[in-house]
């Protein structure tokens, strides 16, 4: 999983599922508010690239140029459809966080996720 000061390097790369299934790209990233650790990554997948997925960062690595994910293309593909806002509000990080079965991940204290501008050059 990146930190904070590496998303730059994690930026634009292709993304695998946990079976090494390249399901699309880095779009963008999401911190917590509270710790400023990178929390999902937002992945445009599908046939012409429309599709917007959140996925979960937690257990994600760099695999060669790609950032390889702890969730299977299913799981990717069926999270809830959340728009891509700079924050997302707290029902929309509650159904994400259900779906990948993290809702207990911090101890039940709401988070706010906040989208990361990363520039690249």
């Amino acid at each position: 999983m990146p930190s904070a000061y590496d998303l730059h390097n994690w930026a634009e790369r292709s993304v695998l599922d946990a079976n090494g299934k390249e399901i699309g790209h880095a779009d963008g990233f999401y911190t917590d508010d509270r710790s400023g650790e990178p929390a999902f990554v937002l992945v445009r997948g599908g046939r012409f690239g429309i599709h917007m997925h959140f996925a979960p960062l937690a257990g994600s690595s760099l695999e060669g140029d790609a950032i390889k994910l702890a969730w299977d293309e299913d799981t990717v593909n069926d999270a809830p459809r959340v728009g891509a806002d700079d924050h997302l509000s707290p029902s929309e990080e509650q159904q994400l966080f259900q779906h990948y079965g993290l809702d207990d991940a911090h101890g039940g204290v709401d988070i706010v996720l906040t989208r990361v501008t990363i520039v690249t050059s």
